[in-house]
């Protein structure tokens, strides 16, 4: 009997092992996160590695920043994933797509490019990745652009623009976002971002924080994602941007460690790539 997690979910060899898994796999994934019961009142999300994930709730699918090819590996693949692709592109799906800024592992040409349902899924972003999304073949009409501190309903959600500081010239829009559903369940995505004393005067309040900790590239270390999780106060804190990449990578038990430290009040929840948390 394979065992299962507390979700009755059976964990799947094909996501631990190295390498591609097959077709029918990520196909079979999609169709587990589109089937997974919902109770109205809650929302539940999944863990892509990376910044990217999957939130469904209300009856709609949300994803962010998905990263599913290998296309950041550079020639000398020192950015090269160190675990395989759980959803291959073709086989994802979405009522909303949000990319919070034009960096290969959060707006990933090699995850547009394949998407099919460009014509149906509406596309949230920034600025200038709004532009990428255009090049890439996302028809206009479907594009919304939600810079930081504008608010727009998409699809009945109410999408809300963060501050956020970027981590290079290039990516100066980069926007986190705040998604708060029709039920009520409530979201923070920080995106990438350096540190700021006006980090902890803008990032809002959500049941749910989404929160960088790799450190490396002008994002949040560990010590300053815990302290903004403290400022912020979420019911549940979530790092993330620690496990792509062996070049990129921290500890995400260290955060939980400082966190508690910090206000031991606050839960942590360490998410493992597609193993549903329902909130």
């Amino acid at each position: 009997m394979k065992k299962r997690n507390r979700n009755g979910v059976a964990p799947d060899k094909a996501l631990i092992e190295p390498g591609l898994a097959p077709a029918s796999h990520t196909r079979g994934a999609m169709k587990r996160i589109l089937d997974f019961p919902t109770e109205a009142s809650r929302a539940v999300i999944w863990a892509l590695g990376q910044a990217g994930y999957i939130i469904r709730s209300c009856g709609k699918t949300i994803v962010i920043d998905p990263y599913l090819s290998d296309s950041a590996a550079g020639p000398e693949e020192k950015y090269g994933r160190i675990m395989p692709v759980p959803i291959r592109p073709e086989d994802l799906f979405a009522d909303i797509f949000m990319a919070t800024h034009d960096h290969l592992d959060h707006l990933d040409p090699d995850t547009v490019g394949p998407y099919r349902h460009k014509g149906r899924t509406t596309f949230v972003a920034p600025r200038l990745a709004c532009r990428k999304l255009y090049e890439l073949g996302v028809p206009a009409r479907n594009i919304v652009r939600v810079d930081s501190g504008e608010d727009r309903e998409v699809e009945g959600i109410r999408v809300s623009g963060t501050y956020a500081v970027p981590t290079e010239p290039r990516v100066i829009d980069t926007t986190g976002y705040a998604l708060q559903f029709p039920n009520g369940r409530t979201l923070c995505h920080t995106s990438d971002t350096a540190w700021s004393d006006l980090i902890l005067k803008t990032t809002p309040c959500a049941e749910v924080l989404l929160v960088a900790i790799n450190g490396k590239w002008g994002n949040l270390t560990v010590d300053q994602a815990a302290a903004l999780a403290a400022r912020v106060a979420p019911k549940i804190a979530i790092p993330m941007h620690y496990d792509m990449m062996a070049l990129n990578s921290a500890d995400p038990a260290h955060f939980k460690r400082v966190l508690r430290a910090r206000n031991p009040a606050l839960a942590v929840k360490i998410l493992k790539v597609l193993m549903p948390f329902t909130w």
